[in-house]
């Protein structure tokens, strides 16, 4: 502890001595008391206030699926529904449908790691609301194997549109999202989280019998 302090005092001593001060440009006024130093601790402050207003603020939306009448089934009880492929869900204004899922081995030059496959989900997006949405496939998607270990996000070259970008108001978004996952993984729960500072998912399940 003794050390500790000593050492402290000798890193002071050296700045702030008159004549290393005049070397280092380093002031205590300027470092402690200066404007620039009160202002960023007021946006420091004010950055973490907003931070934790957004995460107090945050709602749950639950999945609601929805039928071929395009009617809306509410989720019953407090149990975690889960959904399959083909099935649209209603989260908020948006409107989701799992398509289908494929493998992807890659092209000629860019291929998965040895022991590794590309699963490829098609989605469509609809925005049911009356503002625009922002999407994004790197903070609304989520996969899972067996072992509940998650898996990431990757780029394929073959894959279909993109689910990325703005979503207007009355409009369809449609796109493949790639991951990366084990050859011999055969079951997985593809996730879709639509709210970025909320909470609520909505869970597929996927199995390797349901791939085309």
């Amino acid at each position: 502890m003794n050390e500790v302090s000593t050492n402290n005092y000798n890193v002071f001593t050296f700045l702030y001595s008159p004549v290393n001060r005049k070397m280092t440009g380093l002031h205590t006024n300027n470092l402690f008391g200066g404007e620039l130093v009160k202002k960023i601790i007021f946006l420091l402050v004010l950055s973490l206030v907003l931070a934790l207003a957004v995460v107090g603020c945050g709602e749950t939306t639950k999945p609601e699926r929805v039928n071929a009448n395009n009617q809306n089934e509410k989720p019953k009880g407090n149990t975690q529904e889960t959904f399959n492929i083909g099935e649209t869900i209603k989260m908020g204004s948006l409107q989701f449908t799992l398509n289908g899922v494929r493998f992807d081995e890659g092209d000629d030059f860019w291929t998965p790691d040895e022991g590794k496959s590309w699963l490829l989900f098609d989605c469509t997006l609809e925005n049911t609301g009356s503002e625009s949405e922002g999407i994004s496939s790197m903070l609304m998607f989520k996969l899972y194997d067996s072992d509940s270990y998650s898996q990431s996000l990757t780029i394929s070259t073959s894959a279909k549109g993109s689910l990325d970008g703005e979503l207007a108001a009355g409009r369809k978004m449609a796109g493949e999202v790639a991951f990366e996952v084990d050859a011999d993984e055969t079951e997985w729960e593809f996730i879709f989280e639509p709210s970025v500072f909320g909470f609520g998912q909505a869970i597929y399940t996927v199995a390797v019998d349901d791939i085309n």
